[in-house]
């Protein structure tokens, strides 16, 4: 009799212990366990953080415009871009355009008005120029697929977005995790910056040469008409002198090299203008593009005839939403991946080497990331 109730006991404590241990368990790593709950403390800590810059944004934005005499930049007048919704960053004024045909901003307060409420913006200007694109809700910043690449439907487990493939008939996949900082930029002020034109070289253009191979990757970026193209850089090169524009100018937002949210959001707003942008943009400098005029790199009229594969400096060719260069000139590195591990570097939009059919302004093209001629980036403005 003794030895049963020993070993009742003995099984009896063994469950109040399994109990007890499962208990505990789910306490600490259950659907509101310790480890979730302060998972959703760091994030909601991250997230203060980032309004408090916010609002410390603003105020300065507030405080500026006071002493400038001007709405923070904004410009005044007839037309105020704050009357719908859109933001201009500390540093930044207004210079033309609306929110549905384009809204510019430059770095240059000589720029400010200059085309004020116009819905086609010049290409005159002094300053580094971003084009604000509007964005209603965070489902609407998104990856789109393009020309000839496909939906597949399927999630990727490593960045939980769509595998969007090359081809019918290839199995790589290009794919990104949504940058957190975008998100959160996007969701505040409903809408981001993208440059106006791909990338430039300062220093290239001041001494009227086009880049070469292995040209210095510590020039100047400039978003201007008429620059040399910031050609010959890899994918680390251009993401790093993206992310360094931002110090380098002074600028309060950040500056990033273009994301495939950035890139396709851009491309489905221009279609709200130009329907088959993204599949068929003969906007750009392209091989089957038909003659045009244009200025080179040391300001002599040229003629860039049909097939003719010349690189030509950036802004020359037909505007759409007062944004240049998305569809031909140069192929853009972003950042998103692909999953063949020879070429897992993504470039966007067309070729100069290329007919607008088969590279339009959505395309994507795996690249190795190394630095080509025919590659080049363009940086996004993110407050």
């Amino acid at each position: 009799m003794q030895n049963g109730i020993t070993l009742i006991a003995l099984v009896v404590t063994i469950v109040v212990l399994l109990i007890l241990a499962g208990v505990s368990i789910n306490l600490v790593i259950g659907q509101n366990g310790i480890i979730t709950k302060a998972r959703d403390a760091k994030e909601a800590t991250e997230r203060a953080a980032v309004n408090d810059q916010i609002a410390m944004n603003s105020l300065y934005d507030e405080l500026a415009g006071f002493l400038n005499g001007s709405n923070g930049g904004n410009g005044g007048g007839s037309y105020d871009p704050a009357s719908e919704g859109v933001t201009i960053p500390a540093g930044f004024y207004y210079v033309g355009g609306t929110k549905d045909s384009g809204l510019v901003i430059s770095d240059n307060s000589a720029d400010e008005n200059k085309y004020q409420g116009q819905t086609t913006v010049g290409t005159e200007l002094q300053g580094n120029q971003f084009v604000w694109i509007p964005v209603d809700t965070i489902a609407d910043y998104k990856r789109t697929a393009y020309s000839i690449n496909v939906a597949t439907g399927t999630t990727d487990s490593a960045t939980n977005s769509e595998q969007i493939k090359f081809s019918d008939s290839v199995a790589y996949y290009f794919t990104e995790a949504m940058p957190e900082d975008e998100k959160i930029s996007v969701e505040t002020y409903h809408g981001f910056y993208i440059g106006r034109y791909e990338a430039g070289d300062a220093e290239s253009t001041t001494s009227k040469t086009k880049r070469t191979r292995g040209a210095s990757t510590t020039n100047t970026i400039t978003l201007k008409k008429g620059q040399a193209p910031y050609n010959y850089v890899t994918k680390t090169q251009a993401q790093s002198l993206a992310e360094g524009m931002k110090a380098k100018q002074g600028y309060s937002a950040k500056t990033k090299l273009c994301s495939s949210y950035a890139w396709d959001t851009a491309i489905a707003f221009i279609q709200k203008t130009n329907s088959d942008y993204g599949d068929s943009s003969e906007e750009g400098n392209y091989k089957d593009t038909p003659d045009f005029s244009y200025k080179d790199i040391t300001g002599a009229n040229q003629t860039k005839s049909h097939n003719s594969d010349a690189l030509i400096p950036t802004g020359q060719t037909t505007p759409v939403c007062n944004i240049y260069d998305m569809g031909g000139n140069c192929w853009e590195l972003t950042t998103e991946l692909y999953s063949y591990s020879r070429g897992s570097c993504t470039v966007r939009g067309g070729n100069y080497d290329c007919n607008y059919a088969d590279t339009p302004a959505g395309s994507r093209s795996s690249s190795l990331g190394y630095a080509y001629d025919d590659i080049s980036f363009r940086p996004t403005l993110f407050m």
